[in-house]
């Protein structure tokens, strides 16, 4: 797909003015990444820059990033997370180690708080999941989106989000916070691409594997909430925006395909998460309730039948591990 929203020439000019910083969070999915960096170099888009994290616990990712740089004559720039500093480094790409994996937030956060420092007024920034691969229209159809000026307000905005496995379905176009069980669900999850806009229900939040912010915007509303390792980050941001007017939205021509938990096991569409991204999820949910909810009565009724119901499917360990979480202060 390479749908290319028609740009009137003054909105066309100004593209050319914002510059967008791309992150990608690398944790031990080397070869995921490299297909999302040979995505984004097809890009109809060229003023923009690549910062690589990589928070993987062993040196050997990082290594098969660089010796890819290297073996396809691609130009970039290497450091470290304590060593980062934007105002040194011009090549398109940036590689960067973290000191240690602190999780989705922080690790984004690296990059987010170095773009701080050095970006403008008119820059961009588009957080990208590592197991994504971009169409070529993708970054421009959104920057021309949120140009618009009945746009001006729009704090995170969204791709459509499309099976990487199965491309006739959408895997997302935002997300949904079920106030009952306090659980996140998927918009749009299985349903054709050929869908239209207006026919989708309103989100909650925009899913993480594809979130594009301004400058403006990080400073109002600030970096991911690291209180989150993993999960719900997203809809925390989302709320916050909310909070300070900012409002959400989605652009169905930016097209992005996801392979969906690649590097930490979790497949929306499958029904066997792995056992760490469940705990996860679990310990995620109750930082994210004690935060915008009072933990009561409902919350652990809801946690219960949220266990009862892996429990039945014979995951007692898991089970356990969660009521642990549930009730513990």
């Amino acid at each position: 797909m390479n749908k290319s929203l028609n740009v009137p020439a003054e909105l066309d000019a100004a593209l050319l003015n914002c510059k967008v910083y791309i992150v990608l969070l690398n944790y031990n999915g080397s070869a995921d990444t490299i297909e999302c960096l040979e995505s984004l170099q097809n890009l109809n888009y060229s003023n923009y820059q690549v910062l690589i994290i990589d928070n993987s616990q062993v040196d050997s990712p990082f290594i098969t990033l660089l010796n890819w740089a290297i073996l396809k004559n691609i130009k970039f720039d290497q450091t470290t997370e304590s060593e980062l500093d934007l105002e040194m480094f011009q090549h398109q790409f940036v590689f960067v180690k973290a000191k240690q994996n602190n999780g989705f937030a922080a690790g984004n956060n690296i990059a987010l708080k170095a773009i701080l420092k050095v970006s403008g007024f008119d820059d961009y920034v588009w957080l990208l999941n590592n197991d994504t691969v971009v169409d070529k229209e993708a970054l421009k159809n959104q920057i021309s989106y949120v140009l618009k000026p009945e746009n001006k307000r729009i704090g995170i905005l969204g791709s459509k989000l499309i099976y990487y496995f199965d491309q006739d379905k959408i895997q997302a176009i935002g997300g949904k916070f079920n106030e009952n069980f306090y659980i996140t669900t998927h918009i749009g999850e299985g349903e054709s691409i050929k869908k239209n806009k207006e026919e989708f229900q309103e989100i909650d939040y925009i899913v993480g594997a594809a979130m594009l912010v301004s400058h403006q915007f990080l400073k109002e509303v600030g970096i991911l909430n690291e209180d989150f390792f993993l999960y719900y980050e997203e809809l925390d941001w989302a709320n916050r925006a909310k909070k300070q007017n900012w409002t959400l939205d989605w652009c169905e021509d930016s097209i992005v395909f996801h392979k969906e938990g690649a590097s930490i096991g979790s497949s929306y569409k499958s029904t066997q998460k792995s056992f760490f991204s469940e705990i996860n999820i679990f310990k995620s949910r109750k930082i994210f309730v004690k935060k915008y909810y009072k933990p009561g009565l409902r919350f652990y009724v809801a946690s219960l039948l949220l266990i009862l119901n892996r429990v039945r499917k014979g995951k007692l360990k898991l089970g356990l591990a969660l009521l642990k979480i549930t009730f513990e202060k």
